[in-house]
């Protein structure tokens, strides 16, 4: 069976392209799987080296991208040439025939698992992308494989075009308990929920697949890796460097570090954030992602509470009884660091959401 995946994969962002990468790892066992290489005008943004605008905002972007040129040069060759190696991309799509046409090479439609369903995501004005509700299919079956609105409540004017492109779907499936319910209420019909792709790799494949050594660091080290670097966070590494007594080692692509970090990669590649990931001796994060590989690799961790998008880490730390994980006061700080986490009961928990998304794929696409 020849299946098309459609989702965000051409982002400078490590969530979007390992996601990706693990939706093509686990549909593969399904069939031949190929990245549709649609490039949304708004996400693929990220992956020009200067991000031109005229807006206020884009005026700072362009100042900070062009402070940084050297690394953000680094790091989108390696955003690139991570998604040639990894991903079989289709022809670029970016006619209205070149969609067209794409319809007779595939037996089935594939939508996900990134927030490809959420306006704010998709659009420097906050409109619905129609590609990713395979808005262009008309006569093949379409699935929906973990895909994501994140918080997003539809307004009442999208309302009847979600409706529309969404009942013509096969089957349909969301990464949030809570979006889930949401959409099942607006639909009307059937909608499951999985677990995001990154999850459906363990360890072992992850390691495996992406050729990393599975042999610990000469120095042990805390991992941090956060979307917003606010006082919380801030305060959460001090104290946590200091009682735990290992370096730090940090992971974004901003200039400069606002906590002091023993060691700033700002050029890491997708394969490097998950070796990171998979030798820490301690994460923390505020980022869904940075939940996930966490989770994978067994590695003690804490959230500190994102800016947006909690949603996303508490509907899957509840699955997992894990959800003290999120510090929301410091007074939880001094139990959590030095509480021994035992992963035996996530592990296994996790392992029994596993089947449950291949039992979804199972159904809906069968066999080789």
């Amino acid at each position: 069976m020849k299946i098309a995946l459609i989702t965000i994969h051409w982002a400078n962002n490590y969530g979007s392209s390992l996601q990706t990468f693990a939706s093509v790892h686990t549909l593969s066992a399904y069939g031949e799987v190929t990245t549709l290489d649609y490039r949304n005008t708004y996400t693929q943004k990220g992956m020009q080296w200067i991000r031109w605008g005229k807006k206020p905002r884009d005026i700072l972007r362009i100042g900070k991208d062009l402070f940084r040129l050297g690394s953000r040069y680094r790091v989108i060759k390696k955003f690139k040439a991570f998604s040639y190696q990894y991903f079989k991309l289709s022809k670029r799509l970016k006619t209205k025939n070149d969609f067209k046409q794409i319809e007779e090479k595939f037996d089935i439609f594939v939508s996900g698992s990134d927030q490809l369903w959420n306006p704010l995501i998709v659009s420097e004005h906050s409109l619905i992308d129609g590609r990713y509700f395979l808005d262009f299919i008309q006569d093949k079956p379409k699935l929906s494989y973990a895909s994501s609105l994140g918080a997003y409540q539809y307004k009442s004017q999208e309302i009847p075009q979600i409706q529309k492109a969404l009942q013509s779907y096969k089957a349909l499936s969301i990464r949030e308990e809570d979006a889930s319910q949401y959409m099942q209420d607006l639909l009307q019909k059937p909608i499951y929920t999985l677990l995001d792709p990154t999850l459906m790799l363990n360890k072992a494949t992850w390691l495996k697949t992406l050729d990393i050594t599975n042999t610990s660091p000469k120095t042990p080290y805390i991992l941090v890796y956060a979307l917003i670097k606010d006082e919380m966070l801030k305060s959460l590494v001090h104290t946590i460097r200091h009682q735990l007594k290992l370096e730090v080692i940090s992971i974004d692509q901003d200039p400069f570090s606002n906590i002091s970090p023993n060691k700033h990669i700002k050029d890491a590649s997708p394969k490097d954030f998950v070796s990171l990931f998979a030798h820490a001796s301690f994460v923390i994060t505020n980022s869904f992602h940075g939940t996930c590989f966490s989770l994978n690799f067994n590695i003690p961790f804490l959230i500190s509470t994102p800016p947006s998008s909690l949603n996303r880490i508490e509907s899957l730390l509840k699955k997992l009884s894990l959800e003290e994980r999120i510090l929301k006061e410091k007074s939880q700080l001094s139990t959590l660091i030095t509480e021994d986490l035992d992963f035996t009961q996530a592990n296994q928990k996790l392992e029994y959401l596993r089947q449950e998304s291949k039992d979804f794929l199972h159904a809906y696409l069968g066999t080789k």
